[in-house]
């Protein structure tokens, strides 16, 4: 049992290579933009893939716009983006967010923005910096705030990155 769980340890260390990994901040994403590399493809296939993405990982609540031959932006949602927890009541918030993704070569460039926050289908006036003091430390009664962003948007940007990369040419 013992050296199943150490192999265990070593291969979910080596998984964790080649993740993307941001940080959210009051001033919004960290690293911001995030480079990958990809297969060899062209500009074209690399387009007809993001687009292929944007329905498959949204569920059908995205937009495509500013197309180029090699950059392409797409404006999504992510349900229960983050959230905190206030008197035993847990807040689930929604948000909007912004993918802009352009191709170099064998390598691309996401940049990613949260444009709108929601609660239970209200958009509400808030942003991510105010849920942050000056310090950049998180207001009192927000200190999951940050954490469960990081993982969405870690998660949106990682199964991009998956896509691309798994996605037969």
């Amino acid at each position: 049992m013992k050296r199943i769980l150490q192999l265990f340890l070593i291969f979910s260390a080596f998984a964790g290579f080649g993740q993307i990994n941001v940080e959210v901040t009051s001033n919004g994403i960290n690293p911001n933009p995030v480079t990958g590399t990809l297969p060899a493809m062209t500009d074209e296939r690399f387009i007809e893939l993001t687009q292929m993405w944007a329905p498959e990982f949204s569920r059908g609540e995205f937009d495509i716009t500013e197309v180029t031959e090699n950059s392409i932006t797409i404006d999504a949602f992510r349900d229960n983006a983050f959230l905190y927890r206030n008197k035993g009541e847990t807040f689930f918030h929604k948000i909007k967010y912004q993918l802009k993704v352009s191709k170099n070569g064998n390598s691309y460039t996401s940049s990613f923005k949260i444009l709108e926050i929601y609660a239970n289908k209200v958009l509400l006036k808030s942003t991510i910096s105010d849920y942050f003091l000056s310090n950049e430390n998180l207001k009192e009664g927000f200190e999951e705030v940050k954490p469960t962003l990081e993982r969405s948007v870690n998660i949106i940007l990682n199964s991009f990155d998956s896509y691309l990369k798994n996605t037969k040419s």
